[in-house]
């Protein structure tokens, strides 16, 4: 067995080296691909291979930082991690990374697998995969993709998770009432929620939450909005409510570069720095904590690499050119743009600010999930504010800024980017909110000039 699954991965590696180098498939056929189409049971036997097994995490936002959080405690711990960093969350690109992974003997040499799964492929992810612990970080209602019914796909889940094992651990965000609504007591797998506790973040101005009671459809009522529709909710028809987290956040402290916060756990309270801002990134913090904390991992071995971890390309990532700060931040979808804006106010000096966007922008289910409303006062608030892109044409700050029709028109945004840094003096910050494949092209071409 051992000696068909090393000459098939030979095989596999082999054939994907030839695609590559010939342009035969552009880019479309990484490692892995043959042996998933012709073997599934071999990437099934590459996921053995890990000495502690694979942690998962899904949802709509935050699964690649929280999977860089995790594996950096882990790595903390001295433990072998295999965390690939620079893909996408979906199975193709696990297996192509297990593929990649492995010897010439075919085996992979590692104690943990982490990965980020997209939230329609959890049921392969599931049985391919096996992860002993699985991380549900939120499921918003991410207008960038069409058609999906959040408590349809819950239910799926539910009956997904029942395929697990008593053994298998799943962590909830206990904060987000659409995810909790799911779960019963005849879940098998473990559970256990995490959150954040903190009155000083409920959002005083925001309007409450649409949300149903997921057992008597009755709208929950809100005591505190904290992201999006997270918070501390409960059901006035049957009294159904917010399950309480054993892992959890309080005295949250944001600033624009860092987060300063407490993580209260079954083992003792954990004081953290983290280097990144904003809730949502303190929210990625507690769920990696309560999955460390989930694998046997100390607190302090926890701290230490919570206060290690450094951001992920484009997601708060700083960049330095000529004295001149850039710190780029990715928006796929409502609730990321207005976590990303409500970061960059925190900066109490006046930045500069650039949108580039694509054509996803006006994808939503509901017309596009950027509108002007998303964006008022930002003139008033910022020194100067650009968007750019074919995704920004519906916007009125697209019609009132200089140069609009170049903005509008551009074909290479990295262009755009460099333009706009041009112009600022040393020592201003530029704040980048930029949809994925426009930063995927402002990435490369800093990685092509060496910058990152």
């Amino acid at each position: 067995m051992r000696i068909l699954r090393s000459a098939a991965l030979s095989i596999d590696k082999s054939v994907a080296r030839a695609a590559e180098l010939f342009d035969f498939s552009r880019g479309r056929f990484p490692p892995g691909t043959l042996t998933a189409a012709l073997w599934p049971g071999l990437a099934r036997s590459l996921v053995r291979q890990f000495g502690q097994g694979v942690a998962g995490v899904t949802g709509t936002n935050g699964k690649h930082t929280t999977c860089r959080i995790l594996a950096t405690i882990l790595r903390q711990a001295d433990a072998r991690t295999l965390y690939p960093e620079d893909i996408a969350p979906s199975l193709d690109e696990v297996v192509s990374t297990l593929v990649r992974s492995t010897d010439h003997r075919g085996r992979i040499h590692a104690d943990y697998g982490v990965f980020g799964f997209e939230t329609g492929m959890l049921d392969r992810a599931i049985r391919i995969c096996r992860p002993g612990t699985l991380v549900l970080n939120n499921l918003y209602d991410d207008e960038s993709i069409q058609g999906v019914d959040r408590a349809a796909l819950i239910g799926k889940w539910c009956d997904w998770f029942g395929t697990m094992s008593a053994g298998q651990h799943i962590l909830v965000n206990a904060d987000d009432p659409v995810l909790c609504g799911g779960f019963t007591r005849g879940v098998p797998p473990r559970l256990t929620y995490y959150g954040v506790e903190d009155e000083r973040l409920h959002l005083a101005d925001a309007a409450t939450p649409e949300v149903p009671c997921p057992r008597c459809g009755v709208p929950l009522a809100y005591r505190i909005t904290s992201l999006a529709h997270l918070g501390d909710y409960a059901c006035e028809g049957c009294g159904w409510e917010r399950p309480l987290p054993t892992v959890y956040a309080i005295d949250v402290d944001l600033g624009p570069d860092e987060s300063n916060f407490r993580i209260i756990t079954p083992r003792g309270p954990l004081d953290v720095r983290l280097s990144l801002s904003g809730l949502h990134n303190v929210y990625n913090a507690a769920a990696a904590a309560a999955a460390a904390l989930s694998l046997g991992l100390s607190p302090v071995t926890i701290r230490k690499g919570l206060e290690s971890v450094r951001s992920a390309g484009g997601r708060d990532e700083r960049v330095v050119i000529h004295d001149r700060e850039a710190r780029l931040m990715t928006i796929k979808n409502r609730t990321s743009l207005h976590e990303a804006l409500r970061t960059c106010r925190l900066d109490p000096q006046r930045g500069h600010f650039l949108f580039l966007l694509d054509e996803a922008v006006r994808s939503g289910r509901n017309g596009p999930w950027i509108v002007d409303d998303d964006l008022e006062g930002m003139a008033d608030q910022s020194r100067s504010v650009h968007v750019a892109g074919a995704g920004g044409a519906h916007l009125a700050l697209m019609d009132e800024q200089m140069d609009a029709e170049y903005l509008a028109t551009a074909a290479d945004v990295s262009d755009v980017f460099h333009d706009i840094m041009r112009r600022l003096t040393p020592g201003d910050r530029l704040w980048v909110l930029a949809t994925e494949s426009a930063m995927y092209a402002v990435r490369r071409e800093l990685r092509d000039m060496g910058i990152i």
